[in-house]
């Protein structure tokens, strides 16, 4: 995809959310939300840059099983939590994908928010969306470490067979606009779209989205804070929360890094009737506070910079020329990505013996699948290891240099005197989540050309450049700050 493609695709999908004839159907399809240049969110759109057909009609003959599905599976429809709700103060909504955040005493994306909320006398609830491939049968009856439920996968049959009407009404709707756009990308994202809104995905967030409409109006929150990336879920959240009798402050939380070509989260969707902006977006630190509260779609909103919780103080580490030439590898959290770092590194491994590298999954990606998917991994040379359960302070203390693409933990590691490298594909728009370290990181391409540069590096260390780095890194993402909440809290009032 080529830059100007880029730019067309997120403006027309801008065009098709604002129109007038917009919906909650038309807001629920994950492809209109154009989040950023990161592959796995552009894969989506490669029927508009080719000539392949739109796949219309078997689409919707796919669309009236799962209707059929989802109405039977409906007639089963749980309650949404287990024992009484009563009005809660704030309601944080995070994200469920494996099993054993359920009992962890703090939230994956969210931290120790909870207790810092009880701490002042505030009540709260956790509400987990179940990205879980298989549901759980226990999932409103496990004693939980806090106060949190798990939004159903089913509503009732009313409620089903609603959502399909809109669906139904959407997709007609889409067809119509497709047929008469002046423009090939309008019309091609409005065919795309018209798949989608009989996708399983866009079913799954009207579920979603009535499970949560049902649950505000139940617990009557001041304050309803969610992650904030672009996403649809995102949207959807908000909107549910403003149908609750009090209308709560919606508050979207910046967790991850904004890409250079990030889209979806610099700008309002301002559909027209569908009130799901947020009114407050807090920022992990001073840098992407400033880029957010510089964008001009995002002047109505407050901005407090709030810090993270895994932005812990470094202890004390050995100069980068003291430790050995170990390399972390460090993907998102994503199977895809894995793979191409992963067995990018098993090639730098195997002609570069005289320098180890540590294979590191994202918390997030299940270690036993990602062996199954990818059997390499189960015999490792010497010089390569899979690193799971070590503390990531005590990688970086036994690390010279890091290979990465799109995590964020790239940028701890810089933080901690590592060299990054980012690793460049063709026909490929760069999405390097440190594209602000012009002078400290590199883009490598092969094998040969990383480990030529961790030679060159080796020989020609840039103190300065390093220290500048991390000194970035640090003002991009601060410790979490207790007066951010307070802050938060006084607005609400």
């Amino acid at each position: 995809m080529t830059e100007q493609e880029y730019a067309d695709i997120a403006a027309a999908c801008d065009r098709l959310l604002r129109a007038p004839c917009t919906s909650l159907a038309r807001l629920a399809i994950p492809a209109l939300h154009f989040l950023n240049e990161h592959p796995s969110a552009l894969a989506q759109y490669a029927s508009l840059v080719t000539d392949r057909a739109d796949g219309g009609f078997p689409s919707v003959a796919k669309a009236v099983i799962r209707a059929a599905r989802g109405l039977t599976r409906s007639l089963a429809a749980p309650r949404l939590a287990a024992g009484p709700l009563g009005p809660i103060d704030v309601v944080i909504v995070s994200h469920l994908l494996k099993p054993d955040q359920l009992h962890q005493g703090d939230d994956f994306y969210f931290g120790a928010l909870q207790s810092h909320l009880s701490d002042r006398g505030v009540s709260s609830l956790l509400v987990l969306i179940s990205h879980l491939t298989v549901a759980r049968s226990d999932q409103n009856t496990q004693p939980f470490p806090s106060s949190r439920l798990i939004v159903p996968a089913t509503v009732c049959l009313a409620t089903e067979a609603n959502i399909w009407r809109q669906c139904t009404t959407a997709w007609r709707a889409l067809r119509r606009e497709a047929a008469s756009a002046c423009k090939a990308a309008d019309n091609r994202l409005a065919m795309l779209a018209s798949r989608q809104v009989l996708s399983a995905s866009t079913v799954v967030n009207l579920r979603m989205h009535a499970g949560l409409a049902n649950l505000c109006r139940a617990v009557n929150p001041r304050i309803i804070i969610t992650t904030y990336e672009g996403t649809v879920a995102e949207r959807l959240i908000w909107h549910a929360a403003r149908m609750a009798r009090r209308r709560p402050l919606c508050v979207g939380y910046q967790h991850a890094m904004v890409l250079e070509r990030a889209h979806a989260i610099r700008r309002p969707v301002a559909a027209p009737g569908i009130d799901c902006d947020p009114d407050v977006i807090l920022t992990l630190g001073e840098i992407p506070h400033a880029a957010l509260a510089a964008s001009p779609g995002l002047q109505a909103v407050r901005f407090i910079e709030y810090g993270s919780h895994r932005c812990a103080a470094l202890p004390p580490l050995p100069h980068p020329q003291h430790r050995p030439r170990h390399c972390l590898v460090l993907p998102d959290a994503s199977y895809h990505e894995c793979a191409i770092l992963f067995e990018f590194a098993l090639e730098c491994a195997r002609r570069g013996p005289d320098i180890s590298f540590a294979l590191r999954p994202h918390p997030m990606v299940d270690t036993r699948s990602l062996l199954r998917r990818l059997p390499q991994l189960q015999k490792l040379s010497r010089n390569v290891s899979i690193s799971v359960d070590r503390p990531l302070e005590q990688e970086f203390a036994q690390a010279r240099y890091c290979l990465y693409r799109g995590s964020s933990a790239a940028m701890h590691a810089v933080r901690a005197g590592i060299k990054p490298y980012y690793l460049a594909r063709p026909a490929e728009l760069p999405f390097d989540c440190l594209f602000e370290l012009a002078d400290w990181r590199e883009t490598v391409t092969s094998p040969e050309d990383l480990l030529n540069r961790m030679s060159l590096a080796d020989q020609f260390t840039d103190s300065a450049a390093a220290s500048r780095a991390a000194s970035t890194c640090n003002r991009y993402v601060s410790p979490f700050r207790p007066d951010a909440l307070s802050e938060l809290l006084a607005m609400a009032s």
